[in-house]
């Protein structure tokens, strides 16, 4: 009978063989030849993605400069300066200085701060934001570019100037250009001035690295083969080998051609860029180099990887159908509904860890594997609960002490020159912001707490500052009685003040506390009625949210490490949000989940804007 049934098993693992197993062989040599030419594919397509990337990037930084230029012609008192012979040059020179200043301040973009500004009035003038050296720079106007921008009616001719002609760079240094009249707004035609803007060609080195993979070398070339911007010092290639690869995709827009550099072979995916921006009248062309022998290898790398996995697949299907084939399949049907239903929770019963064969040592392999994930998760959850502590109070360690100091300071000019008259007050508001910030015997703190904080903050500005800071606290006692994250409130109260308030502001400036509980969501918001936020700082903001972020160049803790903090204790659903106020101002609304005094989540809801 026991012979019988092996042969049984044995005739059904070879019928098995013909009518599944080597079709599934053909079928892998299938999928392996055509995952292989897929990835091909796949990663030339990614190559275009990331040259549409930088195309964007190139754009997008062309138009901070042309925006900028927009700022400085608009301006109606330079307008008035430079159409007036009576205005001295002293003065045009400083309100010039002064704009450049205030346009930069506006945009607070590095590559603004790197530009060179140079305007021509009528007058025999000349006006820029670095030290002119007592040169001649009017022979500037007399350049080609120059000259087509003056009968352009203000709109921005492009360039790539070379040489340098900033005095204290080298001679080899190389600018992208824009040039273009100044238009009087009142007038008709009439011209009052020409604005030259540059920015030294290394300074978009990072717009065309930012998405390149590494050790690829990317090219923006003109027409004739000039290198506009590059990640490669020309090492790596000559300014004839550019000219000789950019002569064989004259007549492409778009594609890919391989050539042999310094005995490698490359990869070379090339794309022009769209109008309307153009150098000397020349269209742009980006020259994407990727080694190829690299790509085969990882190509390479992958199959390989494909072809273990297909042959360990097929090794274990051919020996769970052999032990199915010779038990009947029941035993492995029994285990394989385990090994569905299994949860890290869940303790393994009624399998069959007794038996002497090769299902009970599937079944207990299955049992040490359980054990094993169990322990390991239970390893990894301390870990990750003591990693999360150690970050959070690495984050609440980063308080500016410059406030403490800045603190102690006014209460000491304050005790001097009135008399001591409002020392305990001052003192006592701020022993009882020190003591709540330093305290570490607990994490979470009751709102009313947080809100009791707010209150000696604002006071402790308020000495420092004249009374110019309004705080309106409406939130519901059930709310008070709520638990929440130490040390959150702060920071958004604290931007509101340095970043809400204008020194050219009348009267004080308002901040709302309010909240309402909706569905075990509290939703607690920071208004105020400073000089606003924007759009783009809005969307930036939510766009970053869950991107791993080295840092904030905000004041104190800062926003992102606030919704940091929020999303590492409760949550990746909870967290931090800002939107415009009605009229005008800044609002951050801050979700939390609503844990009442015992722990519990709260059920109501509530509304407790005035």
């Amino acid at each position: 009978m026991l012979y019988n049934i092996k042969k049984f098993s044995v005739k059904i693992f070879l019928l098995i063989c013909v009518f599944v197993v080597f079709p599934l062989i053909g079928v892998s040599i299938y999928i392996t030849r055509s995952m292989e030419k897929f990835l091909q594919n796949q990663m030339t397509d990614n190559v275009f993605q990331n040259i549409s990337r930088n195309e964007r990037n190139i754009y997008d930084n062309l138009q901070k400069l042309a925006y900028f230029s927009n700022g400085i012609i608009v301006d109606e008192e330079l307008q008035d300066k430079l159409g007036s012979r009576e205005s001295s040059q002293y003065e045009n020179a400083k309100y010039f200085q002064t704009l450049l200043d205030r346009i930069a301040y506006s945009t607070s973009d590095r590559i603004l701060e790197e530009t060179k500004v140079i305007l021509f009035d009528n007058y025999g003038h000349c006006y820029s934001n670095w030290g002119l050296n007592y040169q001649d720079y009017f022979f500037l106007l007399k350049e080609d570019w120059v000259q087509e921008a003056e009968s352009a009616d203000g709109h921005i001719i492009w360039s790539m100037f070379n040489p340098a002609y900033i005095v204290e760079d080298g001679e080899d240094e190389q600018y992208i250009s824009l040039a273009r009249t100044i238009p009087e707004i009142d007038g008709i035609g009439k011209q009052i001035g020409t604005l030259i803007m540059s920015i030294n060609r290394s300074a978009f080195k990072d717009l065309v690295t930012e998405y390149t993979y590494e050790g690829d070398k990317i090219f923006v070339c003109l027409e004739d083969g000039k290198v506009l911007m590059t990640n490669d010092s020309l090492e790596f290639v000559t300014d004839d080998d550019i000219r000789e690869i950019f002569a064989k995709t004259e007549n492409g827009k778009k594609g890919k051609i391989k050539e042999r550099l310094n005995s490698e072979e490359y990869l070379v995916s090339y794309y022009t860029l769209r109008k309307p921006w153009q150098f000397n009248g020349e269209d742009m062309k980006i020259l994407y180099f990727t080694n190829y022998q690299d790509i085969q290898e990882q190509i390479s790398g992958i199959v390989r990887k494909l072809q273990i996995v297909i042959v360990v697949a097929f090794v274990l299907i051919l020996w769970i159908l052999f032990a199915a084939s010779r038990w009947l399949v029941s035993p492995i049907g029994v285990l394989t509904k385990k090994m569905d239903s299994y949860t890290i929770e869940e303790e393994i019963r009624g399998i069959d860890i007794l038996r002497k064969d090769e299902i009970g040592s599937l079944n207990r392999a299955f049992v040490r594997m359980s054990d094993k994930l169990k322990e390991a998760f239970r390893r990894l959850k301390a870990e990750q609960e003591i990693q999360e502590r150690y970050r959070y109070e690495s984050l609440r360690a980063q308080i500016n002490p410059h406030f403490l100091f800045n603190t102690l300071t006014s209460i000491r000019w304050m005790a001097v020159i009135r008399g001591a008259d409002n020392i305990v007050e001052s003192i006592d508001a701020l022993a009882n912001l020190l003591r709540y910030s330093f305290g570490r015997d607990r994490e979470q703190a009751y709102i009313k707490e947080e809100l009791e904080n707010i209150k000696n903050y604002v006071y402790i500005q308020n000495l420092r500052y004249g009374d110019h800071v309004s705080l309106d606290i409406d939130v519901d006692e059930e709310i008070c009685r709520m638990k929440t994250i130490k040390f959150i409130l702060q920071p958004i109260v604290e931007n509101a003040i340095l970043h809400g308030y204008d020194s050219s502001r009348q009267g004080v400036l308002h901040i709302y506390i309010y909240g309402d509980v909706e569905e075990n969501v509290l939703h607690l918001f920071v208004e105020d009625d400073g000089i606003g936020i924007s759009r783009d700082v809005i969307e930036q903001f939510q766009n970053e949210k869950n991107v791993i972020r080295r840092g904030s160049k905000m004041t104190g803790i800062g926003l992102h490490n606030v919704d940091e903090c929020i999303q590492i204790t409760f949550g990746k659903q909870y967290g931090l949000k800002l939107g415009q106020s009605n009229g005008k101002g800044t609002v951050v609304e801050f979700i939390l989940p609503a844990i009442c005094e015992g722990g519990e989540k709260s059920h109501e809801k509530t509304d407790d804007r005035g």
